[in-house]
């Protein structure tokens, strides 16, 4: 025992497992000649460490600095426990607890050493496509139980070899207790074959390159699952992706050679190549530049590129092996799946599932238990950055509340863009994005995934949240399902809870703009302005409601929504010349559309400013039939944009003539409408070929100046500051680029959806962050 020496507990909660925080703690204390040990618990690290005053005086700095990269302390507890006389510092054996959720790192992508190691040619490991160390590889799409260790993941397959096993028992080495640590003699192994599974006698990788060269396309299996790999410069190559993958329209995102590439296609800022070239490496949307290659109208026709960077050493390799000639610079990388469905992550699978698709399969033989497609982000300058879609390198970080959930609540979530979520105490965990319910194959991964998620984290819900959508599939199965206490929370509601969540807040006035959300008179919502608590709200406006003539045939053909919003300020002949003008409706179509918006036949009503949104677009011929989800409005803020690098003031900083117009409530229990017509018959009769980018631009300020208009009504209302935005139109980056620095202008205190996504795939957030008053 040391003469003096004193000994302290510590307990770390936080992204602390898998990210080589234990033997960080070890090399912190052998350096400050401190003794005791450090081990895993199922939801946290504990270490004791013994030693002199001042060298336990100087631990958490020095720890602090030593802090990998991808490691996030988010809680430190710390007592004084009784010396033992221990000799040494260990790392000892993993033990389990009872907390809430076991802390998963999420995958991490390759880090700077694994680099160099990769690409030189004195390494053991040169060229070998599964290198990692403790700041990269797979995590959360290898584990099956927790802690996490070795045995608990589908890398428990492999065996170290005696090397490997060097590495791993080392306290100095990089890869020291690294649970992914492998080599070309233990480790996971490529197979390239034809798509009758007939091996490529070749380097599969070298032969993988030749392909992509020669214009075939390639399912690559990566972290989470396959990806279909193609050079997008080919253009008979791009046709043939495009009619075999049924993604008629939609944008690819790209996976480019590395920063100097990426800087040569789009916008993009010091902050932006920071987060692009992080652990994170989520797929980024920029504007394109100018001068990008025509090519890229092959692969984006909205003025945005999604771009990523190499995140896996394979990838790394397909860019740049040493022992190929590569003439390409980018590649096409699109989820591995058929239309609808979740993304393919086993070999046998894609086979079967993607054989009229690809020319070869580039495989490996680890495991995949969870499977994640790429995140994707979009970024703006006042408005700040958008999550569209959480899964690698997010899930499974944890949302943590100021004040904990009184039950363990399962959120189901809606149908579109599905990611349940599961709170327990102060923790939230929202699962990855999974997909469409319409499709039954990503109906069954919603329930393999709740099962599984449950199974991991030892836990069984004690009450369900759905959406109150009599129809969607998530709601069914919540209903259908054993679990007794079931609450249903309103969609819009569940919208601003997941903002309110977020950002710790009980109460708060809120824009939820989207497409569709059921509302609780049955109609169908999307521009709505409410009061919210975490055990009710109000709907104080709305945009003023329409019909949809066809219903779904109106969402799908969106100059049916133009046609039923100009119905009512338009005089007829006008109309039908204005509707005719724009598409391919036949007069008499257009009189059967007219008749059945008049007779009320099949026009469900909608107040949706997303519906709005496509219903200008249609208006500026951009979109007839729909092809994707936000195809319109999307190539409208694109075209907006323009205008916008030349006029970026805010809205309300310049007030020209005002296009919408506000109508008083009916009653003291009716909402305020806004009206936006005006700006639509503008739109109608002002239009000109060479005016799209000016008309967007006004359309988008117009939108912005409502929702403003709409929030200072909330405010006079309701006397509340707090202001949430969300839902799916707020991932439009114009539109918050007008509204947000106009809402701040006027004292209004902002919270938007920052860790989560604003779409539908946050409202499992809102739905466990709700709390009712009686049950």
């Amino acid at each position: 025992m040391q003469i003096n020496s004193i000994r302290q507990q510590y307990i770390f909660r936080g992204i602390i497992q898998g990210v080589g925080f234990r033997p960080t703690v070890y090399r912190c204390a052998v350096t400050l000649g401190l003794t005791g040990f450090v081990l895993n618990q199922r939801s946290e690290v504990m270490a004791e460490i013994e030693g002199k005053k001042d060298a336990l005086l100087k631990f958490p700095g020095l720890l602090k600095k030593m802090l990998p990269k991808a490691a996030l302390i988010e809680k430190t507890t710390v007592q004084d426990v009784p010396s033992t006389g221990d000799t040494n510092f260990r790392i000892m054996r993993s033990q389990a607890t009872t907390y809430n959720f076991p802390p998963i790192p999420p995958d991490l992508a390759i880090c700077p050493e694994c680099r160099e190691e990769l690409l030189d040619a004195s390494n053991r490991r040169y060229l070998y496509p599964f290198i990692t160390c403790t700041q990269c590889g797979p995590r959360y799409s290898i584990v099956e139980d927790t802690p996490f260790d070795r045995e608990t993941t589908s890398m428990i397959d492999f065996p170290q070899c005696p090397d490997c096993l060097k590495e791993y028992t080392d306290p100095m080495d990089r890869r020291f207790h690294s649970q992914t640590n492998s080599c070309r003699k233990c480790g996971p192994q490529l197979r390239l074959q034809t798509v009758h599974r007939e091996d490529i006698p070749e380097d599969p990788l070298i032969r993988t390159i030749r392909a992509l060269q020669e214009g075939k396309i390639i399912a690559i299996q990566g972290i989470g699952g396959f990806h279909l790999a193609a050079v997008p410069e080919n253009q008979e190559t791009m046709v043939r992706l495009r009619r075999d993958k049924e993604r008629e329209r939609k944008p690819f995102a790209v996976m480019l050679a590395g920063l100097t590439e990426a800087e040569k296609l789009c916008r993009i800022d010091e902050e932006d190549f920071t987060l692009l070239n992080s652990f994170i490496s989520p797929i980024m949307i920029f504007p394109l530049c100018s001068d990008a290659p025509a090519y890229l109208k092959q692969v984006s026709h909205t003025g945005t590129l999604g771009i990523m960077l190499p995140y896996t050493p394979l990838h790394l390799l397909l860019f740049h092996h040493p022992e190929i000639e590569i003439s390409y610079r980018s590649l096409i990388m699109t989820s591995g799946n058929l239309k609808g469905e979740p993304i393919v992550t086993e070999p046998d699978e894609a086979f079967k599932k993607l054989e009229d698709i690809a020319d070869l399969f580039l495989y490996h033989n680890r495991r995949i238990i969870f499977r994640t497609d790429d995140s994707v982000i979009r970024t703006g300058q006042k408005g700040g950055k958008v999550l569209l879609r959480r899964s690698r390198g997010y899930v499974p970080r944890l949302i943590t509340l100021k004040s904990p959930v009184d039950r363990i609540a399962l959120g189901v979530g809606g149908d579109l863009k599905s990611s349940p979520a599961l709170a327990r105490k102060q923790d939230i965990y929202l699962a990855p994005y999974l997909g469409d319910l319409e499709d039954p194959l990503t109906r069954r991964d919603f329930e393999y995934q709740i099962s599984k998620i449950l199974s991991l984290f030892n836990v069984q819900p004690e009450v369900l949240i759905y959406d109150l959508h009599p129809l969607y599939h998530s709601t069914r199965w919540a209903q259908k399902s054993s679990i007794e206490h079931k609450i249903g929370v309103q969609h819009h509601h569940a919208h601003l809870l997941s903002v309110m969540a977020e950002h710790q807040l009980v109460e708060a006035i809120g824009l939820a703009f989207d497409g569709t959300g059921y509302g609780s008179d049955g109609t169908m919502w999307g521009g709505e302005f409410l009061y919210a608590s975490r055990s009710g709200f109000k709907r104080l406006g709305c945009y003023i409601p329409f019909p949809l003539p066809g219903g779904e045939a109106a969402i799908k053909h969106p100059i049916r929504i133009t046609l039923a919003l100009l119905a009512g300020i338009v005089p007829e002949d006008e109309l039908k010349a204005v509707i005719s003008s724009r598409s391919t409706l036949e007069p008499m179509d257009i009189e059967t559309l007219l008749d059945m918006i008049k007779k009320k036949v099949n026009s469900p009503i909608s107040s949706s400013a997303g519906r709005i949104f496509d219903a200008a677009a249609a208006l500026l011929g951009l979109v007839e039939m729909v092809s994707y989800e936000g195809e319109g409005p999307i190539r409208m803020e694109g075209i907006a944009l323009r205008a916008f690098s030349a006029d970026p003031s805010p809205a309300g900083e310049k007030t020209a003539e005002r296009l919408f117009s506000l109508i008083p409530p009916a009653g003291s229990s009716e909402p305020f409408y806004l009206d936006i017509r005006p700006v639509l018959r503008h739109l109608a009769f002002n239009y000109r070929p060479e005016d799209t980018a000016a008309l967007s631009f006004l359309f988008h300020r117009v939108m912005a100046e409502s929702a403003l208009e709409g929030a200072r009504i909330l405010r006079k209302m309701t006397g509340l500051n707090d202001l949430a935005l969300s839902g799916g139109v707020f991932q439009n980056i114009l539109l918050r680029e007008l509204l947000l620095p106009a809402l701040k202008r006027e004292g209004f205190q902002v919270y938007t959806n920052t860790s989560i996504p604003p779409g539908d795939g946050g409202i499992a957030i809102g739905q466990v962050y709700f709390k009712p008053d009686k049950e």
